[in-house]
């Protein structure tokens, strides 16, 4: 029954159906077994990931300073740990206020660079010429509709998002008028968008669900020899 599996490999077998069943026991209600699993998953999961932080990145960037570099770490480590209590947690503003700051400007830069100017780019290449001229009538056609439906939802959505209104007296501040035409385009295009991004979720949820099913069933068949 269990022919070429090794103890280890049955007792994660044993523990991996255990944790599925505790998760797809949410299905009836919320229930202290399900939150056993959600936190055994949660506590093993940043465990991991710290693990990895602390071998991967931290341990050997720290041995390969200098020692005054390795110092001026230390200090700054010792002055985020300040921020545990409220008492020093003052004393570690400077030291969590630039680690915020890299942060934020190390995402934004990665969001330009790598969102978008390449967003940018890819919606400017469906109007060159050098494309239209290699392509055949239907292509080039194609690829104008292509391109303006592009731009109409790259121009809308972004219109959505802009609330500038002049305030009149006794009376709501409110958008120009076709400003309010074309962000209502852009709610269109947006809701169009969140649509696609939930059937995808729904589907990688729905697939991930027939997975776990089909290594319950498996996992039975096995013990009881089925």
């Amino acid at each position: 029954m269990f022919a070429g599996m090794s103890m280890l490999d049955l007792i994660g077998m044993l523990v991996s159906f255990v944790l599925t069943f505790l998760v797809l026991l949410y299905v009836f209600e919320d229930n202290a077994l399900f939150r056993l699993a959600i936190y055994i998953f949660i506590g093993a999961a940043a465990g991991y990931a710290g693990a990895v932080a602390i071998k991967d990145v931290l341990l050997p960037r720290l041995f390969g300073l200098q020692y005054t570099q390795m110092l001026l770490v230390i200090l700054w480590i010792v002055l985020l740990l300040m921020k545990i209590s409220p008492k020093t947690a003052r004393i570690g503003n400077p030291a969590a206020g630039l680690l915020v700051g890299v942060g934020a400007a190390i995402a934004i830069g990665g969001a330009i660079q790598g969102t978008l100017v390449p967003q940018v780019t890819s919606s400017g290449d469906i109007f060159s010429p050098r494309l239209m001229q290699t392509a055949g009538f239907g292509q080039t056609i194609g690829y104008f509709f292509q391109g303006l439906i592009v731009l109409v939802g790259t121009v809308s959505s972004l219109a959505y998002f802009h609330f500038g209104a002049k305030p009149a007296p006794n009376q709501i501040p409110t958008r120009h008028r076709i400003i309010e035409i074309i962000s209502k385009v852009g709610e269109g295009f947006i809701a169009i968008t969140f649509g696609v991004i939930f059937a995808g979720i729904y589907s990688a949820a729905l697939t991930a669900l027939i997975e776990r099913l089909h290594f319950l069933i498996e996992t039975i068949t096995k013990l009881f020899g089925f």
